[in-house]
């Protein structure tokens, strides 16, 4: 692995074609924007590029994605991958093309380097700020779609300019993409301050039988009360920043069961301790960032709770 700045990468990029563009899998706004922009930034420089398969988990984010997935046999000539900070988090039917990505593009510290070349600035608020520098670089044209998509990455990722995380470059990128003129604040409405009914149960379940640590915030979320709830995988976006609303909370963890009988954990914090660094010492898969890190980890959740914990403990008192 070869670490880049802005300027190789964009040559890379500049003289490469027929290329396929890899987001992790179950992605997020910040996956679905970067990709999708970086797609189209690519196409209006007269490339032929495409997003691999990778059905998002959210409806909110299929503008971003499926219109521009890979035609069936599509072989290409050179591979990016964004917001991916390793082969594990690969979607089903990629993995393959972990050992042929030719360029990474990620702001995870926890990037484990399997890209031939990686433009990496972990302290990026998002991927999309790096792909917004990629395009500026490249000259390529930035319209209103892809203004959008590439504002969506930045405010989901940063909980809409909130986290500890989101810097000065931040918000002027983000004032730069509102300029080109796409209706801002009803995405913004649309992403942050509207709930399903569906939403509102769960979190109000979520609240009734949260658990306080010494300023921990712990909440287990299985399969049967997200369909008590009528909830869908919709209802589930940011539902992990739900653990750092208590007063007084400096970590907050989310454990929710997953279709195959696996749980989603969830690590917030306030950035004392480095949440990405937790979950991947405890799962190989796992990662992220200071405030905000995932991981998939086999069950009961208590046992999950408990390693967490410890773990949190640990970090804490060595602090």
């Amino acid at each position: 692995m070869e670490r880049v700045d802005v300027t190789r990468a964009a040559a890379l990029l500049a003289a490469a074609d027929d290329i396929l563009i890899i987001t992790h899998v179950r992605p997020d706004g910040d996956a679905a924007g970067s990709g999708c922009a970086l797609c189209r930034g690519l196409r209006a420089l007269g490339k032929r590029a495409y997003l691999a398969a990778n059905p998002p988990s959210m409806a909110r984010y299929e503008k971003y994605m499926v219109p521009y997935f890979a035609p069936e046999g599509f072989e290409p000539r050179f591979v990016a991958a964004v917001d991916t900070p390793g082969p594990a988090q690969f979607p089903v039917g990629w993995e393959h093309m972990a050992a042929r990505t030719d360029l990474a593009v990620d702001h995870h510290g926890t990037n484990a380097g399997y890209a031939k070349y990686t433009f990496l600035e972990p302290d990026s608020a998002a991927a999309g700020e790096l792909v917004y520098l990629l395009l500026k670089e490249l000259n390529a044209p930035l319209d209103g779609d892809t203004a959008e998509a590439l504002y969506t990455a930045l405010a989901t990722d940063t909980n809409c300019f909130r986290t500890p995380g989101t810097t000065g470059r931040t918000l002027t990128i983000a004032g730069a993409l509102r300029e080109t003129g796409f209706d801002a604040a009803g995405l913004t409405r649309r992403l942050f301050e509207t709930r399903s009914p569906a939403r509102l149960r769960l979190e109000s379940v979520l609240f009734g039988a949260m658990e306080l640590h010494d300023g921990i915030c712990v909440m287990v979320l299985p399969l049967s009360t997200i369909a008590a709830c009528g909830a869908g995988e919709d209802d589930m976006d940011k539902i992990s920043l739900l653990t750092m609303l208590p007063e007084g909370t400096w970590a907050g963890l989310l454990i929710r069961e997953l279709p195959d009988g696996t749980w989603k954990v969830s690590l917030r914090t306030d950035g004392s301790v480095h949440a990405g660094n937790i979950l991947h010492a405890l799962s190989p898969a796992g990662g992220g960032h200071a405030d905000a890190a995932g991981a998939v980890m086999a069950g009961p959740p208590e046992a999950i709770r408990e390693a967490v914990l410890a773990a949190l403990a640990r970090v804490k008192n060595a602090g």
